[in-house]
Formats: structure tokens, sequence, C-alpha cells
């Protein structure tokens, strides 16, 4: 009890609260003595709709994050480091300590005859220039990327807009700044019921784009790549693994994939882009332009004791929620965020396990709760127990895996993995997966204050605490890896120097009450110590609930 009340204290200062000080001898600690520091957060006049995204400018020791509000949409803002100090915040819930400077309202420079903006989606920066991604209305129809050129005090030029394919999501610059790739998602026209016919306009194809950069001047037209090849009957379809998803029965490969996010490898050569909804990671050759394979992530196992869950939101939050196995249940990793790195000569990538669904856009859901369904009673001999509320009765799953013949589910597939994990990007194998890990930290961490928050208890049943975002960096000879649960609005960090056994360092967070402070974190961005205003290395945090943006320094 007395290392329980500790974490809740350290919680209730909203400055930190490392698990190392709370876990006991079972608890392995990193051997650093690395510690982030809440030492900046811009919190004046935001609101759900700012900073889900946020991108360091260094020349101006400026940070830029996406707007896109009722009163404010698709636009982008600078937020001033100039003056950030490595002194901690006294006030962390209520301070904002940074200066805001000119918001720049995108839609004024790409709107004309035939394009009207519908609102932006992320943002990056290399060197000077920054670009951002902007859906179009309908989002069915071609996005594009804004380009701007930043000086050193910040203030934006417009340049140009380049056409992606449609509703462009995750961006990242190549290392060197000579390409821009873009995952366009092209979800289904949530305005429209989705039938396989011979019109499938309203379910475009998913596309990853290439843009050129020439000393800091952007190509006027992108290259896009498609998975038309890997469908059915394509000149690849053999090499599209059997484990990726195809999400509406009979639908086109090459329309169901959804491109999430992008990672760069640090030399350029390749990018991994997640296909979250198809449970896959694609790998791009960058230097031909190519997609070179899809790696099938495969489904995590609920039986095994490693892999424990809470799926019951109508249990008591007095106590930290258990954590149980249950046989035929599995976890569909369905990556958001994905980073890259490499230890020694191995490349590995990294993944934020979210799980989603298209039930905003289909006229019947793709899942149901375990209650609705007829179980299998071989699979599942107890299932009257298993049905009930505090079991897996609540639990969402994908209605259209696991029916046998008869129409019964022998397997349940749950959204996400309610993890991050490593694979080796040469092998696509998974070599690391935390497991109950981030379930298991979040409901021992959390005081019971938060744990009855709809933000916790609410989502037990519907991907648990949300993995959402992950990136990574150095510091000195270790590689760290940083993990956003956009539920419990917490960061994990991790050693992940050794990727087959990471290390846990630290849980950062600065809410006592899923009110106030920073809620639902979604763009993270490290900032090597070159640079840092404060010299040290920090992480730049966008929470999309609060609208505000945090500055974690490290050291």
């Amino acid at each position: 009890m007395k290392s329980l009340r500790l974490c809740q204290s350290l919680i209730a200062t909203a400055v930190l609260a490392t698990l190392a000080a709370c876990g006991g001898s079972n608890d392995p600690v990193s051997a650093t003595p690395l510690q982030a520091t809440l030492i900046g957060r811009y919190a004046y006049s935001v609101s759900e709709g700012m900073s889900e995204i946020v991108a360091l400018h260094a020349a101006s020791q400026s940070a830029f994050i996406t707007v896109d509000t009722a009163t404010v949409p698709t636009s982008f803002q600078r937020i001033s480091l100039r003056n950030l100090s490595s002194t901690a915040l006294a006030n962390p819930t209520t301070a904002s300590n940074l200066e805001s400077g000119a918001t720049v309202q995108v839609a004024t420079d790409v709107n004309d005859a035939n394009f009207t903006a519908d609102g932006v989606q992320t943002l990056a920066i290399s060197g000077n220039l920054l670009a951002i991604a902007v859906k179009a209305t309908p989002k069915t129809q071609n996005g594009v990327v804004a380009f701007y050129s930043l000086d050193n005090q910040g203030n934006a030029t417009y340049l140009k807009k380049v056409t992606v394919g449609s509703l462009p999501d995750g961006m990242a610059f190549s290392p060197d700044g000579s390409r821009l790739v873009v995952a366009n998602e092209a979800e289904i026209d949530g305005d429209k019921d989705f039938v396989l016919a011979s019109d499938k306009s309203n379910d475009p194809l998913g596309t990853i784009s290439i843009i050129a950069i020439a000393n800091g001047t952007p190509a006027d037209t992108a290259q896009n790549l498609d998975f038309t090849a890997f469908d059915d009957g394509g000149s690849r379809a053999s090499e599209r693994p059997a484990d990726v998803r195809i999400g509406i029965a009979g639908n086109d490969f090459s329309r169901d994939a959804e491109p999430e996010y992008v990672t760069i490898t640090a030399d350029g050569s390749k990018a991994y882009v997640t296909l979250q909804e198809n449970n896959a990671v694609a790998i791009v050759d960058l230097a031909n332009a190519r997609i070179e394979r899809l790696v099938a992530l495969g489904f995590k196992d609920h039986g095994l004791a490693a892999n424990a869950l809470a799926p019951s939101d109508k249990v008591s939050a007095t106590a930290p929620f258990e954590l149980k196995t249950y046989a035929n249940l599995f976890g569909i990793y369905m990556p958001d965020a994905i980073a890259s790195f490499s230890i020694g000569n191995t490349p590995y990538f990294i993944t934020a396990n979210e799980g989603d669904d298209r039930d905003d856009f289909l006229a019947t859901s793709e899942t149901s709760k375990v209650k609705d369904l007829a179980l299998d009673a071989t699979a599942f001999p107890n299932a009257a127990a298993l049905q009930a509320d505090a079991e897996l009765g609540r639990l969402n799953v994908i209605s259209t895996l696991g029916k046998n013949s008869n129409n019964q589910y022998e397997k349940l597939y749950a959204l996400g993995g309610r993890s991050f994990s490593i694979y080796n990007a040469t092998t696509g194998a998974q070599v690391f997966d935390s497991g109950s890990d981030l379930e298991q930290r979040a409901y021992t961490t959390l005081p019971t204050a938060l744990l009855g928050k709809s933000q916790v208890i609410g989502r037990l049943d519907n991907k648990g605490p949300e993995p959402e975002s992950v990136v990574v960096g150095q510091i000195g000879t270790k590689t760290y890896a940083f993990v956003a649960l956009e539920r419990t609005s917490a960061i994990l960090m991790y050693d992940v120097s050794n990727p087959a056994a990471p290390v846990f360092v630290q849980w950062l967070q600065n809410t006592t009450d899923m009110t106030n402070g920073d809620i639902s974190p979604e763009g993270l961005q490290f900032v090597p110590a070159a640079q840092s205003p404060t010299g040290k290395p920090l992480l730049l945090a966008g929470y999309e609930v609060s609208g505000s943006m945090a500055v974690w320094e490290i050291k």
C-alpha cells in the first residue's frame, strides 16, 4: 500500500509518476538515471481540435501545431520555445508559459474552383519547409499537401499545393529532406451506405504519395503508389499474406486498404506505412518508388497469461481492474502510429496498437458485443458465464471473423492489441510485444479518482487505454520509445536499446481529474539535444481533447 500511495501522490502533483518508484523488486527499472520533467506548456485559449499534431522548427525555436476548430478551421499555429528554461512548472495543470505566434489559415491558400478544404490532418517540418495535409470536400476526393517556407522567426510564406490521394493522413520527411511520403487513408464516405457494386466511387483507393524535394522546393506533382497489383487476380496477388485483413467481404484489397501513418528509416531508403484496418504494414522502397512488400501483423492470443486484459466496463473502479485470460479470444493489433530505428545493423519498426473499425461508414456495423453473438459450445463451453457483462459480454469484437459453418463463433477478435510491438523490419517478425504491460501499469498507477472516469473505465470494453502514438529517440548510447495512451492521458517511456526486452523508465502524466491539465495525447515529437532550445532532449506532446501542447525535458 505504501508504494501505491507514492504513485498516487506523484500523479496528484501532476508532474509525473514513475513505476520504478512503485514497482518493488519484481519491477525491472532502467539503469539510466534519465527523468522527464514538464517545463513548458501552451494552454491559453485552447480547445479540442487544436494541437493534435506538433512539429519543431529548430531555426526559429518554435513548435507548430495543427488547428482545426469550429471557429478556426483548417489552420496551423506557431508556438515560441525561445524563452524555455529547464525549470519545472510550479502549477503544471494550469500553467501556460509558452507564447503563441501567428495562426495561418491554410484554406485561404489552397481553395480554388477545383478544391475546397475540409480540415487539416497533420503537419511535418524539414529544415525551413513546412508541409500540412489538407483533406478535400468531400473527403473521397483527392486531398492536397500545402507547403510553406519558414524564416528564422518562424514566419510562414505559402509556396504551393501538391495534389495527393484521398484523405492524406500521416506524413514524414526523409531525414535528408529529399522526399515527403504521405499516407492517404481513403476512408469510405460516411454520408453513404457502402454497397459493393460496379460503382465504388465512395470507397477510393488507398494510396501512398511520394513528393520529391530539391533544394527545399517541392515538385509540382506527386508520385502515387496504390495496391491494385495485390488485388485478387492482380500481378502481385500471391504476395499478399493471407492474414492481411479485408474488412468488407468481397471488396478489392486496394480499396479496403487504409494507409494511416508513415515512418522513414534513418538512411532514407525505406518507408514503413501502417494499414491500420488491414492489420498490416506496407514496406516501401523509396529509391524505386515501389511497394516492396506487405507484412501481416497476425493476432494476439489473450488466452496467454502475458496477454491478460480487462475487458469489461461494468466493474468496480474502487480497486485496480483485474486482468484476465480468455481462451479463443484474440486481439487484432491494428496499429495507428509507427516509428523506426536501428540497433547495430538491424532495422526495426515499433507500432502503437490502437485498433479501429469502420462502424462510422458502414450500413451494417462490423462490430458486435460478445453477449449478442452465438458462441460455439466446444470452443466456449462456459459461454453463458463468459457473456455476462462483468466478463466478456460487453467487449466489442469484429463480427466478420471467427465464425464456423454453423454461423457460430469459434474465435473472438477484439479491436487492438492494448500494447506496443517491435518488429524486425528485414524479416517482418515480431520480436517483442508489451503484452498486458500497458494496462497493468495504467490500472495500478492511476488513483481511484481517475480509474472511475469514463475515459478509463468506459473504454475497457473497447480497446482499453488505446495506444495512439509512438516516437523513438536516441539519448547518449541508448534508444528510447515514448508511447502515448489516449484514454488514460499518459505517455510511457521505455528503453528499447534491446528490442527484444524493452525496459520501462517513466510514466508521464499531467492531469489529476481528466478535466484540467493535458488530456488525450495524440501527436508526439522527440527533439534531440542538438536541436533543443534548452540544450537537453525534449518530448513535444500535443493533446487532442484539451487542445494543449506540453514540453517535457529529459535529463
